[in-house]
């Protein structure tokens, strides 16, 4: 650094905003005493990341450092000079939850049917598969047996009771459900011939479109859990915020109030769409917020379900 080589440098820590009594808090005095200790006066120690969102507002909200424990992270960067960025700005961690600060647009088809009528009609053809194909079906020792390869309709509901809303829906059907259904689809479709083979691709041709059916109606019903969430922070949000942006949808509105909090110098927002990033961008030209202390303390109150 005294060469020259480095212009600063920064700390990213997740734990800089929690309780100064949580055994896994970090203090930004602390950092800042070090940087000193190690670089004198002239060390560049000159940014800090930290998650914050509506509902964690530990920056704001949580003195926890600096003189006796009396300054927010974001009070005490500012007296030192200290730049901020957060990050997470839309995906909120609220006790174990995690809850995306969007709208969810719930596309329901005319022929969407209810959980309970699709689980029904997958559970008929899932026991079909076991008397009638499973059943002449062997497998290596150790290995899922061939009668448990399809039990949707046991598992689905289970899963159901423990659902975070679309986003850890959408995780459990890409990460577990498809790729299960897709390998042994697609095993049986290569070493099943004669007539076990007719009767696995008659029963796989109905299976099919009412297991999609299936899913569809446990993403309909995960997209109403989280709207329902995103609609009560809404309505947290609705008498703090200019009657003129009120219609305006909950993640610009996130991101607002954050771009509006005194102390952060940055928002970090992913970039995995383009639509995703034009609409975070909409908000660049709006004024500032005058004052944001008691929009985040409203936050607070809304009820996690």
């Amino acid at each position: 650094m005294a060469a020259g080589r480095v212009g600063w440098y920064g700390v990213s820590s997740n734990t800089a905003v929690l309780p100064a009594d949580d055994p896994e808090a970090t203090s930004l005095s602390r950092m800042l005493e070090t940087a000193e200790a190690a670089g004198g006066s002239e060390h560049r120690f000159r940014v800090l990341q930290v998650p914050m969102n509506l509902f964690e507002a530990g920056a704001i909200l949580t003195p926890n450092t600096g003189p006796h424990g009396g300054h927010t992270v974001l009070g005490l960067a500012a007296e030192a000079g200290i730049g901020v960025l957060v990050n997470r700005p839309l995906n909120a961690l609220a006790g174990d939850r995690m809850i995306r600060l969007a709208d969810f647009h719930i596309e329901e088809e005319g022929d969407a049917v209810a959980p309970d009528a699709a689980l029904g009609r997958v559970a008929a053809l899932e026991a079909e598969f076991r008397t009638q194909i499973a059943s002449h079906l062997q497998t290596s020792q150790g290995g899922i047996p061939p009668a448990d390869w399809f039990r949707w309709a046991d598992r689905l509901p289970t899963l159901s009771g423990r659902l975070q809303g679309l986003d850890h829906w959408r995780q459990i059907e890409e990460q577990m459900i498809a790729p299960m259904v897709t390998q042994i689809v697609h095993t049986l479709d290569e070493r099943l011939a004669g007539p076990l083979g007719q009767a696995w691709q008659s029963w796989r041709d109905r299976y099919l479109p009412e297991f999609e059916g299936l899913l569809q109606a446990f993403r309909i019903q995960a997209a109403r859990q989280s709207q329902a969430m995103s609609e009560a922070v809404a309505a947290a949000l609705s008498a703090r915020l200019p009657l003129a942006r009120q219609g305006e949808g909950l993640s610009r509105k996130a991101l607002w109030i954050l771009a509006s909090t005194p102390g952060v110098s940055s928002v970090l927002l992913g970039m995995r769409h383009p639509e995703y990033v034009e609409d975070g961008m909409g908000i660049l030209g709006w004024p500032p917020l005058p004052d944001v202390r008691p929009i985040y303390e409203a936050v607070r109150q809304v009820r996690v379900a």
